[in-house]
């Protein structure tokens, strides 16, 4: 039996599903950045629990601050890196109607970033566009004094994506995901703690027809209507019907990793 080739894995799949950033999508991305800070956090409390409050934090990726504010009131500075220009003036103007005034933005890349030194190094949902793991994640360890923390989708085992992805492509993930993240990090040698949310929202669709263009979506397969017979089928099997939606056992849920780096001499 062949062996995963965990990085690899990782690799082909960012390249698979990269989409760059568009308008309409930074917008998208800010509503339901409103919608999720009125759920509890169960990943973002352990990692507040565990802060000093003269620690300073570096957060790869923050996109609109729904980490960065408490971090920032909960430790002493927060550096973060945001390459993408809608979303760094979204965050400054969070960061001003929050009344935070810790945080200092670097508009770059995090291959590019020159952040030096922080107590705890944090991405969350920030590395599904680089395709070496590897490097971000050493990167990462070289900046952490105390603890590092990636924080990444986990898609459920019995997951319909997760089966039609199988059947379609010959493997189980259909995009970069929380498992080959954890078994990446075990390839470099880095034994990572494992925090899952317990709860999960799953996807809805108001029809069959949107349920398969959504599957098609995730499974990258665009307009084609090649694979439509065996979503159809898969789906008229899987989906539960209640008070007029389509449930899928697919959703949202995320999982944190997170370990402390080697020592440095």
């Amino acid at each position: 039996m062949e062996e995963y080739d965990w990085l690899k894995l990782w690799r082909e799949l960012v390249m698979k599903n990269f989409r760059p950033r568009r308008k309409g999508m930074v917008e998208k991305y800010k509503r339901h950045s409103r919608k999720k800070l009125e759920r509890r956090d169960p990943l973002l409390d352990l990692i507040l629990k565990e802060m000093d409050a003269g620690d300073t934090v570096l957060e790869i990726g923050p996109g609109t601050g729904r980490w960065t504010i408490p971090l920032a009131r909960t430790g002493r500075q927060v550096t973060a890196v945001e390459p993408t220009a809608a979303m760094a003036d979204m965050l400054k103007e969070n960061l001003a109607n929050a009344g935070v005034n810790n945080v200092e933005i670097l508009s770059q890349t995090w291959e590019d970033a020159s952040p030096g030194m922080h107590d705890l190094v944090i991405c969350a949902h920030g590395m599904y566009g680089s395709p070496d793991l590897a490097a971000f994640v050493r990167k990462m360890e070289q900046c952490a004094r105390k603890r590092c923390y990636l924080a990444v989708r986990l898609p459920p085992a019995d997951g319909i994506l997760g089966e039609l992805s199988l059947k379609i492509s010959g493997c189980r993930h259909d995009s970069p995901d929380a498992v080959i993240a954890y078994n990446a990090l075990y390839t470099l040698g880095i034994y990572a703690n494992v925090l899952v949310e317990e709860g999960m929202t799953n996807w809805v669709n108001v029809s069959l027809e949107d349920a398969v263009r959504r599957a098609r979506k995730h499974l990258n397969l665009g307009i084609s209507e090649a694979y439509d017979d065996l979503i159809s089928s898969t789906l008229n099997r899987r989906l539960k019907f209640s008070d007029g939606v389509y449930t899928w056992p697919d959703g949202m849920r995320s999982a944190l990793l997170w370990w402390m780096p080697a020592r440095k001499e």
